[in-house]
């Protein structure tokens, strides 16, 4: 990291409760809030696959593994929106950092059982923290970023994280257990924690609100309360019949609590959860796709792990990496949503569509039989539930939390946890007691079919399947009536403005859905007097060597987004506005050939002085990818690290061979490419303001095989080859086929030597000159 000028660490200070931090570590911050949110989504289905191994080693029954999840979810679900609050009284930086090592602290104690007590205090602890902890990630990010572009990009991000970290968890669950022990299910907690927590501490600026608000106590223990019971009765559900009055009972006492508590907050001189924060039409369609969609989820990762599990034997490992495309997917229409669509059409159109995509991939999965096999039957629904799930969530969760005061954000965070933490709650309980039920009927009504438990389980798979259909359909008519539709508004803005400001025109996009309330442009002028005159707002813009820089926009914005003034820095830096709002504001600088610039301020009436340091902007790098015979490479991965080793951007190319590099501050650079079927290459690259080319050309990989054979000229199977390079590393071993075949791939032209073990061991020089190359083997005795 490049030192940061110190008027630019000073531009980034400010009174509001945005979290700010300078230019260069707002995307280390993001990567921090993702590992923290990535540790939270982990432990919903981590621990899950390693419950059998756990429950021989500490020699607890059935019912305890139940309590082993329940136990998290229940500290987890009750106390979010009290975590949000608690956010919003302490600060997000120190309720952030509490939250990370208190879920630590209960990982590593979790880990170190001895007895099934221990261990459930322990998952109970890591959903206390976890309550802490999700929302203040949340709202950290929605503070964080605040500039339009940079907020999509950023959501998109966390959404495909927070939307595959069930999926990852069952495959990192399923390594853990099999290959190390049960116990680093909750360790691998403490891996990720410990560069959390010191990304926590470095890139994340503290973010106290001016005015601290008061705790409501009575409305948190009612909310608690309420939760509560909703998530226990639900869990209960599972496991007793809904006429059980363990089940029925808690879901009544939960719903009574929560209507007292909504009644409650709208007397609540300092509510936990003040009402405008749902008051709004597109946050109640955010936190609406984020409650339906939740259960939808948990419809495919539960029922298609029995299905894989179970129908298909699958192992644990298997299992989890079957779901690694679906993620994926997610991640791609993550960015492609938050950075690309939902700026075009709007949410109205994105989510909805993306909502049809995975009823389309949950219907599609109705169709899976006994013998469907991977490829075929099971990826093409993945990967359509991937897509409509990573168009939907990330939006989601962005415009859940746009738009909201300062000193709310931790609970309108916490609002998008619990709809979440709900939506799974309902979702496993409801399905898993109609899959019960189908299987059940099934078998009494198939007794004389010979495979009828298999048909029995496969039936209620269908039916958990075309509720989770159900789900995603009821969400796409509600997103469809409640988001708003896009809509675009022009400013009036002087021409000789609108000439110098380029892109500074108002665009309400879903981006950054802005209504303007007062749109004014001042035209800065170069005798600073004349600023002082009449500006309510005013100062200079420089670059980080102190040289006014000309031509800069100037936006002023309110707490919600909406524009309030424009301007255009003069020839020496300096730019004035008016405005008649009062209290917090935020600041955005934007020139050609330089990082925007965003800073809070506090406006009372009287005129602020406010100046802003602007840093060049990083350039990149593209070029082509070509084979050895001058062919375009389509699909080769291209990754660029700096000079200590670290990845900075990977991409991969284009169908004409083509790529593209952006966002790399100047310096060198080396870049790596390898494709299928070549040899990888890397290169040196020097990076400046520019884009400059760097063409790279990969050689064809070549082939060295050939047959082991004895003196009769009989076929030797499971011979053991070896094959050495000239610099006497062993570069593979392979064992003949049953015709005596071996074959080496991926090679480089160079001489090699081939090895094959028998009574003497045979050893033959070869040079790889070509594409392939044959050499057979004649042993004289028996291989071993």
């Amino acid at each position: 990291m490049e030192a940061i000028p110190a008027a630019a660490a000073a531009v980034q200070a400010g009174p509001s409760g945005h979290t700010h931090v300078p230019p260069k570590h707002r995307w280390w911050a993001l990567a921090v809030i993702g590992l923290a949110q990535l540790m939270v989504v982990l432990d919903a289905t981590i621990v899950n696959i390693a419950l059998p191994s756990a429950q021989q080693d500490l020699g607890f029954d059935n019912n305890g593994r139940q309590w082993i999840v329940t136990a998290y979810s229940l500290a987890f679900g009750s106390l979010l929106l009290l975590g949000g609050r608690l956010a919003d009284l302490f600060g997000r930086k120190t309720t952030f950092i509490v939250g990370i090592v208190g879920f630590a602290a209960a990982s590593a104690v979790g880990g170190a059982a001895n007895g099934f007590t221990m261990l459930v205090i322990a998952r109970a602890v890591q959903g206390l923290f976890g309550a802490l902890l999700a929302p203040a990630a949340l709202s950290l990010l929605t503070t964080t970023f605040t500039e339009a572009k940079e907020r999509a990009k950023a959501f998109g991000i966390f959404g495909a994280i927070a939307g595959s970290g069930a999926a990852v968890g069952l495959v990192l669950g399923g390594l853990l257990t099999e290959y190390l022990d049960w116990r680093w299910t909750l360790y691998v907690n403490d891996v990720i924690a410990i560069p959390a927590l010191i990304g926590a501490i470095v890139f994340i600026g503290r973010s106290v609100p001016a005015e601290r608000p008061k705790l409501d106590i009575f409305g948190a223990v009612l909310v608690s309360g309420g939760l509560f019971g909703v998530v226990y009765g639900f869990a209960n559900a599972e496991t007793h019949d809904w006429d059980n009055w363990m089940t029925w009972g808690f879901l009544a006492a939960g719903g009574v609590l929560l209507v007292a508590f909504f009644l409650w907050q709208t007397r609540a001189k300092h509510p936990v959860l003040p009402l405008r924060v749902l008051a709004d039409r597109d946050r109640a369609g955010a936190l609406a796709t984020v409650l339906i969609s939740s259960a939808g989820m948990f419809g495919v990762f539960l029922f298609l792990t029995y299905y894989l599990q179970s129908t298909l034997g699958y192992s644990p490992v298997k299992n989890g990496v079957a779901f690694l495309p679906m993620v994926g997917a997610l991640m791609v229409l993550a960015q492609l949503s938050t950075n690309w669509l939902v700026p075009k059409i709007g949410p109205k159109i994105v989510v909805p569509v993306g909502m049809l995509l995975a009823l389309g991939g949950m219907i599609w999965l109705t169709r899976l039989g006994l013998h469907s096999d991977y490829a075929t039957h099971v990826l093409p629904p993945l990967l359509l539930l991937g897509a409509g799930l990573g168009m939907s969530m990330p939006v989601a969760m962005s415009y859940a939390t746009l738009g909201v005061e300062a000193h709310d954000q931790g609970v309108a965070s916490a609002a998008v946890n619990t709809t979440q933490q709900v939506g799974g709650s309902i979702s496993t309980a409801l399905l898993n007691t109609l899959a019960a039920s189908a299987a059940t009927a099934y078998a009494a009504d198939h007794l004389s079919d010979p495979l009828v438990k298999a048909n029995a389980a496969l039936h209620s798979y269908t039916v958990a399947y075309w509720w989770s259909a159900g789900f995603f359909a009821f969400a796409a008519i509600i997103t469809a009536l409640l988001f708003r539709a896009k809509k675009r508004v022009s400013a009036p803005a002087p021409e000789a403005e609108v000439e110098a400001g380029g892109e500074a025109g108002v665009e309400d996009t879903a981006a950054n859905p802005v209504t303007p309330v007062a749109v004014a442009a001042v035209r800065a002028n170069a005798d600073r007097a004349d600023a002082d005159r009449a500006a309510a707002v005013r100062g200079q813009v420089r670059d980080g060597a102190g040289a006014p820089v000309a031509r800069t926009a100037i936006t002023l914005l309110d707490s919600s987004g909406h524009q309030l003034a424009r301007a255009v820095s003069g020839a020496d830096g300096t730019y004035a506005m008016d405005t008649s709002e009062r209290g917090s504001l935020v600041l955005i600088g934007s020139a050609p050939g330089y990082q925007p610039q965003v800073v809070t301020l506090s406006l009372n009436g009287e005129p602020v002085s406010r100046d802003l340091v602007v840093l060049p902007s990083p350039g990149g790098l593209a070029g082509t990818v070509r084979g050895g015979d001058g062919e375009a490479l389509p699909a080769a991965l291209v990754v660029a690290t700096d000079q200590r080793g670290d990845v900075t951007a990977s991409v991969t190319t284009g169908t004409d061979g083509g790529y593209r590099i952006g966002d790399l501050l100047p310096g060198d650079y080396t870049l790596s490419v390898s494709a299928p079927g070549h040899r990888p290459a890397a290169v040196p690259a020097t990076v400046s303001a520019e884009t400059p080319r760097c063409d790279i050309q990969l050689s064809v990989a070549a082939t060295l095989q050939g047959t082991v054979h004895n003196q009769d000229g009989r076929a030797l199977d499971d011979a053991r080859v070896t094959l050495i390079d000239a610099a006497g590393n062993v570069v593979g071993t392979r064992t003949t086929s049953v015709d005596g075949s071996y074959a080496f791939t991926d090679l480089a032209n160079e001489q090699y030597t081939v090895i094959a073990s028998g009574y003497p061991p045979v050893a033959t020089q070869v040079t790889v000159s070509g594409s392939q190359e044959g050499v057979d083997i004649l042993l004289g005795h028996k291989a071993v």
